[in-house]
């Protein structure tokens, strides 16, 4: 019996340090690795969430427009480059309808840093909600990081006359700096809605 128990204090499992060292050095190439990727990925997604929630906003205020048969005025606000206070009291549009607009600059998507935004022109839905505009109008939303890593250009395309909305991938990028205002109007011409790929 003796013999039994001295077998089991000799015979002690565990990992070595060199075991451990091995491991947490595996982990620490993986993760870093992995954590590029990872950044990009959330890039991309802000990117896309804007997207998405700046043309259902643009739907709400053609419907308010129709329901109420008032004029929305549509107008970019101009904000420069990292402008944007940490809160979320920043919008890349304000909406203006006569009659009862009450709370429609309320349901705005709020813009941060991390993104920018162009468009071609401000327009105007009329209160049949079309578009009062010589032309489609073109929003272009992409990544901050665009030439560190996000490359992706989302766009979107609001058909004049009819208010249609629709969303793409815009195909040029030479035109993007390090320094892309957060929201601005295109002085240069580059938007056009055949550059917006849409699907």
């Amino acid at each position: 019996m003796y013999k039994f128990f001295s077998q089991e204090k000799n015979n002690s499992s565990g990992f070595t340090i060199v075991e451990l060292i091995i491991v947490v050095g595996m982990i620490s190439i993986f993760s870093g690795l992995a954590l590029p990727s990872f950044l990009n990925w959330i890039r991309i997604e802000k990117v896309n969430s804007y997207t998405r929630e700046l043309r259902e906003y643009f739907r709400v205020v053609r419907l308010n427009a129709r329901r109420w048969g008032s004029i929305c005025d549509v107008n970019t606000n101009i904000i420069t480059y990292n402008g944007v206070p940490n809160d979320k009291n920043y919008f890349g549009y304000s909406v203006t309808c006569r009659n009862n607009s009450i709370g429609i600059n309320s349901l705005a998507p709020p813009i941060n840093n991390s993104i920018f935004q162009i468009s071609n022109k401000n327009f105007r839905f009329t209160p049949n909600g079309r578009v009062s505009s010589d032309g489609s109008i073109v929003i272009v939303i992409g990544s901050k990081y665009f030439n560190t890593g996000a490359r992706m250009l989302n766009c979107l395309v609001i058909k004049s006359p009819t208010g249609h909305i629709l969303k793409g991938k815009f195909s040029e990028n030479d035109w993007i700096s390090n320094q892309m205002s957060v929201s601005q109007i295109d002085l240069r011409n580059i938007l056009s809605p055949e550059k917006c790929k849409t699907s």
